[in-house]
């Protein structure tokens, strides 16, 4: 879904690369979780997540720091 272009209004990689951006939560589970997942749920895709070890990043810039 990343990789996607049709979906770089909701969702997409940083600079770097090493981390996402989800710029509206409202037309992401609307238009793309229903596409990849069994449901349209964004807590449920954030435990999912979480399960996978993503982190939080609070701060955007080099000096990125996990919450």
């Amino acid at each position: 879904m990343l990789s996607c272009l049709n979906f770089s209004n909701y969702i997409k990689w940083d600079n770097s690369g090493i981390s996402f951006t989800i710029h509206d939560v409202s037309g992401f589970t609307d238009n793309v979780l229903r596409l990849y997942f069994r449901h349209n749920k964004f807590l449920s895709f954030i435990r999912s997540l979480n399960l996978y070890g993503f982190q939080k990043v609070i701060n955007f810039s080099n000096n990125a720091k996990k919450k």
